[in-house]
């Protein structure tokens, strides 16, 4: 991305794609602060403040002061009941149920309609991590890892995930040849991995014949700007330690990060990595 004039806000979740997003909005040309909403350690030369999603006109203050021209959001965010009701009746402009834009979103819709409104009263626009890096998107084909040739296989695993994602559930599943083990739920990913490690310590899972994939894919109403789904090493050594050979994630949907720490993990764990196409499938 060229250099920018620009003043960044960046809502920071839990995990890896914070501080890379950090790095390469600077490398943009942004000037920039983090909107913590997890807990996250100091970053030195950024101006760092928690955000309150039960008190959504605070946000809109920190933006303000800041003069905010563009928004990012990033890494993952659990939103409690309470703080998803509020952002509901907020983004409806605290209009009765069934009268507002968003009185059925929940999780990342929540939060889509949350940065809308926030886009209408700051003016600021909204920034998708993989408009400030776009090598970070999956590429269609092996990343990474052993050769794993059973396409239907991994394509089914990924239609699994865009199925629940559909319902707003989450972004990934794990499969067994044609057999669903288990879907993200509020846990995330890396709950649902070790419930799977779990499932697969008690033979649940199948006699091993066909492999354990998990599949990551955007929600379909998922805004361009809502975080991406993402993989990283952690990734790969969780899904070793559960039993997962094979993860697969939508191509130019889904985000690989620390790709060369990513690609050591996978080789030494065994652990393929590819990306795919849903559409065109």
């Amino acid at each position: 991305m060229a250099r920018v004039a620009g003043r960044l806000s960046i809502f920071a979740g839990s995990g890896e794609l914070v501080p890379h997003a950090i790095e390469a909005a600077q490398r943009a040309g942004y000037k920039v602060q983090v909107l913590t909403l997890e807990p996250r350690a100091a970053i030195a030369g950024v101006k760092m403040i928690a955000a309150d999603l039960e008190n959504p006109l605070g946000i809109i203050w920190s933006l303000k002061i800041f003069r905010t021209s563009h928004i990012v959001l990033a890494g993952g965010i659990h939103l409690p009941d309470k703080a998803r009701e509020g952002l509901i009746r907020f983004a409806n402009g605290n209009a009765p149920a069934g009268e507002g834009m968003a009185e059925t979103a929940v999780g990342d819709a929540a939060l889509a309609a949350l940065a809308k409104v926030l886009k209408k009263m700051t003016g600021a626009d909204l920034v998708g991590v993989h408009e400030l890096s776009p090598e970070l998107l999956a590429p269609d084909g092996a990343i990474a890892g052993p050769a794993f040739a059973d396409r239907a296989a991994a394509l089914f695993a990924l239609k699994t995930a865009r199925a629940i994602g559909a319902l707003d559930i989450g972004q990934a599943a794990i499969v067994s040849g044609r057999r669903v083990i288990a879907v993200e739920d509020i846990g995330g990913t890396d709950a649902l991995i070790e419930r799977v490690g779990a499932l697969r310590s008690r033979g649940l899972t199948g006699n091993g014949a066909a492999p354990l994939i998990l599949a990551k894919a955007r929600q379909p109403q998922q805004s361009a700007f809502i975080d991406l789904p993402a993989i990283g090493p952690q990734t790969i050594i969780g899904c070793a330690a559960a039993g997962i050979a094979v993860i697969a994630v939508e191509a130019g949907h889904s985000l690989v990060l620390q790709r060369d720490a990513l690609s050591v993990a996978a080789e030494q764990h065994g652990v393929a990595v590819l990306g795919l196409g849903i559409d065109n499938d």
